[in-house]
C-alpha cells in the first residue's frame, strides 16, 4: 500500500497526517508501520475526504487535539490565506462529540491556531493502585479520552508507560493520559495510551493534556484561567471561563506543516 502523508508540527509534537483513504479497520495497523519511518513523530492520523468533506480520524478513533489543530493548518494552506488572516472553521474529527470550532491564523513560517474544546463530561478523583496500595488522583475526562492528572515525582519515568496501561483498563474512554504536573514550574510531561494500539508513548506536546489541565485548574479555582502551559516541546495557551461552573474552554498552539512525503506500507 502506498501512502501520501504530511508530516506536521504542532507546538513541537510531530504528527504524520496521511492524506491517502484508508479504511478504518486498517488504520491502526497502518499507524503502527508508518510511525516507526519518522524517527521524531509522536502520532498518525488519517485525512478522510470520502463523502466530499475533510473529517480526521486518530488511528485508534480517539479524540486528538494536537491533529485537529494540524487539518485547521492544512485546510489554512489550501485557502491560501495570507499572513496575518483569520479563517474560523468547524472541523469533523474522531472522538469528538461534535464539530470542532477553531480559528487559525497563518504567521511567519507556521500557522497559529485556537480549538474551542468540548467541556468535560466529568472532573472525578479516581483510586488507582500504586505500590500495593492506592492513591486517588484527579481524572479529566473528555469524549474519547480520560486524562490523569499526576504530581510530578510520584511516579517513575520508567515505570509509567505499563502503569498507564493497567491504569486506563479502570476509565472507559479509547485513550488515556497521564499528565505529570509541576505546578510551581506551570509545566507537564504528557504520556498517551491508546487502547486500540495498545501502546503508551511519551509525547513533545498535548494540546488535549493542556485542556485537562486548565479544565481542572479552573475548577479549583472557581475563576477564569488564562494560562500559559510549558511541556518538553513548546508551551499551549489556554485559556477558560467560570459562571457557576465551567463554561468555556479554548487552547492556542502553533503548527508547521514541514514537508509532504509517501512510503510502501507491507502487510
Amino acid at each position: 500500500m502506498k501512502l501520501s502523508y504530511t508530516v506536521a508540527d504542532a507546538t513541537g509534537s510531530i504528527t504524520l497526517l496521511v492524506t491517502t483513504p484508508v479504511e478504518p479497520a486498517l488504520r491502526t495497523q497502518v499507524g503502527a508501520r508508518l510511525l516507526p519511518l519518522e524517527k521524531k513523530a509522536c502520532q498518525v492520523a488519517f485525512l478522510d475526504q470520502t463523502d466530499g468533506t475533510s473529517r480526521l480520524a486518530a488511528a485508534g478513533g480517539q479524540f486528538d487535539a494536537n491533529a485537529a489543530m494540524i487539518l485547521a493548518a492544512l485546510l489554512a494552506f489550501e485557502e491560501h490565506l495570507a499572513v496575518g488572516e483569520s479563517q474560523d472553521l468547524q472541523l469533523s474529527v474522531s472522538g469528538a462529540d461534535g464539530p470542532v470550532t477553531c480559528t487559525v491564523t497563518p504567521v511567519w513560517r507556521c500557522d497559529m491556531v485556537t480549538l474551542t474544546m468540548s467541556l468535560p463530561e466529568k472532573i472525578t478523583d479516581v483510586a488507582f493502585p500504586l505500590s500495593g496500595g492506592s492513591v486517588k488522583l484527579p481524572v479529566v475526562s473528555f469524549p474519547g479520552a480520560d486524562h490523569i492528572i499526576v504530581p510530578a515525582g510520584m511516579v517513575d519515568r520508567t515505570a509509567a508507560p505499563e502503569l498507564l496501561t493497567h491504569w486506563s483498563a479502570l476509565l472507559p474512554a479509547p485513550a488515556a493520559g497521564m499528565l505529570f504536573w509541576d505546578e510551581e514550574a506551570a509545566f507537564f510531561d504528557p504520556l498517551l495510551y491508546v487502547k486500540a494500539a495498545a501502546v503508551a508513548r511519551w509525547v513533545s506536546s498535548s494540546a488535549d493534556g493542556a485542556a485537562a489541565i486548565a479544565a481542572w485548574l479552573t475548577m479549583q479555582r472557581r475563576a477564569d484561567q488564562a494560562l500559559s502551559l510549558k511541556q518538553p516541546g513548546g508551551t499551549i495557551a489556554a485559556v477558560t471561563r467560570w459562571r457557576d461552573g465551567l463554561t468555556s474552554l479554548t487552547v492556542s498552539g502553533t503548527v508547521d506543516l514541514k514537508k509532504d512525503k509517501s512510503a510502501d506500507i507491507i502487510f
